[in-house]
């Protein structure tokens, strides 16, 4: 192997491999084989002195700065307080640059960026250009993980440009298998932004660097399937192939590769081979890939190897196939939520994700992202097979699981948009905190020096105490502000279900058909009144009960409509009331109507009724929904069989609503929900009841 291998840091390979291609870390190194020898540095710890200890905890806050968020966390900061006892730039920039990454692994994106910052800050005033190097990969790597995809790019290119213009043999910033292998995973920013044929540049720029040198053959192997996958994308199907078949051969090369680190390539290959029409050759190769798969307990692979099997097997009209992978597809992804979605916490050899592993562990973020992408597909290949066989009602009832998990991957997304905007502020907020208080130590250092300039600097301190606490609570009410939005619109979506929408039209095209056009009339009428009232009131704080009545009415019409009269309902007002000068805060009873409509009465035997009360005692309303459903409990179980992964948001979402709302209260909302019994001590309804002050 060439000198250029010799010197490649541990981490930056991890970076560079897990950086920009995080489709292929299954495929990768076993981290242990990286990271220094823990037990060698504790032995070296007990006779070290306290300038050489602050390197010992550095190599092991750098040892579990990817698995071990707060080990590192622990270690890094014992170097920081020895560093003040023994100033060293150098040094104290290590410590951060660890602290950042294990606050990276904590999803503490600002405070990351803050002690990564600091630490580039130090490199660069230093001209320490080789960390500074692979600082840059760790930048890289959290702007990825934040999917900030310029961001990342714009490290990319700091890079290529240090390489350039400093990289010499007195100097090394990196070795040829460095940049080269930094090059190449370059291309998976511009494919996840939908640029082809930028990524196909880089991966192509690597494949050339690695024809003059020597290269691990596995590395190889990674950045050809780098390209294929990416003609695949491109829907260049026969390019890919070419590249996948090139590539696979390399693992084999001298022994260089254990057998995880080709398995789910034979799938995708299968994939490829079906699109283009060769079936059978396709079936063999997708049967082959899940066989690995299982073996390997890789449930997020087998997942995705059934689905490609029942999809071509739906695809011949083999529908007892299609189903059997069909129905394995739902069972691995059950097998994923047992194990927590993959994560495990395992320091000697992280396996963060099924289908992710050996190298790094993902955000929690991306991996609850995954299973939710996985059992959307689950129960999407079923809607597509009950569509194909003309079954309606089954393929509704598998569209309507599917749903609730599509929402789940657009939140979870939503939520990565919020982790890179408070990483921003957070770490301006830290930068301006690291100001301040240098400002202050040169204040306090003066007034030792020239007493005369006491009132000056008094005055200067009480000023920025001041600017701090009015940043402090403009930041509170910002966060109040966000959080107050941020559970609005997720109270919104539950009020908007995607269910309700797709059966109230289902509804109309139901009369439509029926020919019944007075009907249809009255529905669609009723229907766009109440997404009207609901869009108008989603923007108010506070609403007349005239208004809130009229939402629940509409929206009991069109359910009992819905529900074929399975249920009655009666909304009553006290006399006391007056509906058009009493105001409540609007969507807090839909949700609570929903679920009386949906889990106590929809399992009833007989016929339902939901009552909704407003009643009027001292200053207070009290508002009540009142069913006689099966109960809460019988409910529970019922959506426990269907749906074991299912977690019903709306009641937790209200809650939280009505804690931010009680902030601005004297008189507080209070929220009780009543499982009601018989004389038998049978469940013969739920009670919810809101005590509102008017």
């Amino acid at each position: 192997m060439s000198n250029g291998v010799k010197y490649l840091h541990p981490a930056i390979l991890i970076v560079l491999i897990v950086l920009f291609n995080a489709g292929f870390l299954h495929a990768q190194y076993y981290f242990n084989l990286l990271r220094p020898d823990a037990d060698t540095l504790y032995e070296q710890l007990q006779h070290a002195n306290e300038r050489d200890k602050i390197d010992i905890y550095n190599s092991l806050a750098f040892y579990h700065s990817f698995s071990n968020a707060d080990s590192a966390i622990y270690y890094a900061e014992q170097a920081l307080e020895l560093e003040k006892k023994h100033p060293d730039e150098i040094r104290r920039a290590d410590a951060n640059r660890h602290l950042g990454n294990a606050y990276s692994l904590k999803n503490h994106y600002g405070q990351a960026l803050f002690h990564l910052n600091q630490a580039m800050n130090i490199y660069e005033d230093n001209r320490v250009l080789r960390k500074k190097a692979e600082l840059l990969f760790d930048l890289g790597k959290l702007n990825y993980d934040l999917q900030d995809y310029p961001a990342a790019l714009n490290y990319l290119q700091r890079f290529e440009k240090l390489y350039e213009q400093e990289n010499n043999s007195e100097d090394i910033i990196a070795t040829p298998l460095e940049y080269a292998i930094f090059i190449g995973l370059g291309g998976g920013i511009p494919r996840e932004s939908g640029d082809y044929e930028l990524a196909k540049q880089y991966f192509k720029r690597y494949i050339e660097l690695s024809k003059l040198h020597e290269f691990p053959h596995r590395i190889n192997a990674i950045m050809t399937i780098s390209l294929a996958q990416t003609f695949e994308y491109n829907g260049e199907y026969d390019s890919a192939l070419h590249y996948f078949y090139l590539a696979l051969p390399l693992y084999h090369e001298k022994n260089d590769v254990t057998h995880q680190e080709y398995t789910g390539y034979e799938g995708a290959i299968g994939y490829i081979l079906f699109r283009t029409g060769n079936t059978l050759e396709a079936l063999t190769f997708i049967k082959q890939a899940l066989q690995m798969d299982t073996a390997l307990q890789d449930h997020y692979l087998s997942s995705i190897d059934a689905s490609r099997l029942g999809n071509v097997y739906l695809q011949l009209g083999i529908y007892d196939s299609a189903y059997y992978y069909f129905q394995q597809v739902l069972y691995y992804t059950v097998l994923m939520h047992e194990k927590d979605m993959g994560v495990s916490l395992d320091t000697v050899k992280p396996r963060v994700y099924d289908g992710y592993q050996h190298i790094i562990s993902l955000p929690d973020l991306q991996i609850r992202q995954k299973y939710y992408e996985r059992k959307a597909v689950a129960f999407n290949n079923l809607y597509r097979y009950y569509l194909q066989r003309n079954d309606a009602a089954k393929a509704l009832e598998y569209l309507q699981y599917k749903l609730p998990y599509l929402d789940s991957v657009r939140i979870t997304t939503k939520e990565t948009d919020l982790y890179r905007i408070q990483a921003r502020f957070e770490n301006e907020r830290l930068e301006q905190q690291v100001v301040n208080l240098v400002k202050d130590n040169e204040l306090k250092e003066s007034r030792l020096q020239r007493n005369q300039l006491i009132l000056v600097s008094v005055g200067l301190i009480t000023f920025l105490v001041l600017a701090l606490g009015a940043l402090y609570v403009r930041q509170g009410r910002i966060n109040a502000l966000h959080e107050k939005l941020l559970v609005e619109q997720r109270l919104f979506r539950s009020q908007m279900s995607p269910h309700f929408i797709f059966n109230s039209l289902a509804s109309v095209q139901n009369f439509i058909v029926k020919q019944d056009d007075t009907r249809a009339s009255i529905y669609l009428s009723r229907f766009s009144e109440l997404v009207r009232s609901i869009l108008n009131n989603s923007l108010q704080e506070q609403i007349t009960l005239e208004e809130e009545i009229s939402t629940i009415e509409n929206y009991l019409a069109l359910q009992k409509v819905r529900f074929s009269d399975k249920f009655d309902y009666d909304i009553e007002a006290d006399d006391a009331l007056d509906p058009e000068s009493t105001f409540i805060p609007p969507m807090l009873t839909q949700p609570f109507i929903e679920n009386s409509i949906e889990h106590g009465i929809r399992n009833l035997e007989g016929k339902g009724k939901v009552t909704v009360r407003f009643i009027s005692r001292n200053d207070h309303l009290l508002l009540e929904i009142e069913d006689n459903g099966i109960g809460r409990e019988r409910a529970q179980e019922l959506l426990r069989q269907r749906d074991k992964g299912h977690k019903s948001l709306a009641t937790a979402i209200t809650r939280e609503r009505i804690a931010i709302l009680n902030r601005k209260l004297k008189h507080k909302i209070t929220l009780d929900i009543i499982d009601l019994k018989d004389e038998q001590g049978e469940a013969s309804g739920t009670r919810v009841v809101f005590v509102i002050p008017v």
